[in-house]
């Protein structure tokens, strides 16, 4: 099978980003760019030179639209939306948007293999107060945490007690561990959804520390360049990536730092 080398992963990943973006406006869905990939926007104009993937998310009643209508009506049927919902044993409750010509081999303990994908990230209520936001955000990463045991790969590299502990975990946790708290993590983070986004919002299905953002701040969305295209960004990213990367945001990170965060192998299927 031919492989695809990162440049021309970003490549497609790009195209995917158009395609869901016309999908979205087509649909009148609201969507953000986020993460990573909101601050390539801002600071690059595109992705981080260094960055390897796009993330986007969606508020949570939106996503929840978004996924009952792609597979329907897509207009590339290169492209697949899939989430738990379709495939039991995938690593996180939020969805993928994915070119199905493709198979990638993540550093994931998982039978699954996916394709090029895009993340899709539901935006979730988390509390009308502050300190109702942090109890929630504080159960949901209890969650992810036990998720992210369920979710380790055995390696040579890791220390041999570790490893050890890790199995003992998932012997434990039984063959169904990682589905179980793939459905306990996307019913605790949609719970609180309702038509707006209230109070204090976030991403608890990906978050890995806590991170509140508010509601208001996605009210309007502003279009700005992306590579060669134009997406959506909240119309208050600077106080979504104050909370995301502090202040100095704009500033380029030391050198040793500039690195990718993803490892896998991926081609085009035969």
């Amino acid at each position: 099978m031919k492989k695809i080398g990162l440049e021309e992963q970003k490549q497609m990943m790009l195209e995917m980003l158009a395609d869901f973006d016309g999908f979205c406006r087509d649909h009148n869905l609201t969507y953000y760019l986020t993460g990573g990939t909101l601050l390539g926007a801002v600071r690059h104009h595109g992705y981080i030179p260094w960055d390897d993937d796009i993330d986007v998310g969606m508020p949570r009643s939106d996503y929840e639209k978004f996924a009952v209508l792609y597979n329907k009506d897509r207009k590339n049927p290169d492209y697949e939306f899939v989430s738990y919902h379709q495939i039991p044993d995938l690593y996180l409750s939020s969805g993928k948007l994915v070119d199905i010509r493709t198979e990638m081999e993540e550093a994931v303990d998982s039978k699954v293999r996916l394709g090029v994908y895009l993340d899709i990230f539901p935006l979730d209520n988390l509390g009308k107060t502050e300190e109702e936001a942090k109890r929630f955000t504080e159960e949901a990463l209890k969650i992810r945490r036990k998720l992210d045991v369920q979710n380790w790969k055995i390696i040579k590299e890791r220390a041999w007690y570790k490893n050890l502990i890790i199995r003992i975990i998932k012997a434990v946790s039984g063959r169904n561990g990682r589905e179980k708290l793939v459905r306990e993590q996307d019913s605790f983070c949609s719970r609180n959804m309702s038509a707006g986004l209230d109070g204090y919002v976030g991403y608890p299905c990906a978050a890995m520390k806590q991170e509140l953002l508010k509601g208001e701040w996605f009210e309007k969305t502003l279009r700005v360049p992306f590579e060669s295209y134009e997406f959506n960004i909240p119309a208050e990213y600077d106080k979504v990536l104050n909370v995301f990367y502090g202040p100095s945001y704009m500033q380029l990170p030391p050198e040793e730092k500039r690195k990718t965060h993803h490892v896998y192998d991926v081609w085009f299927k035969d």
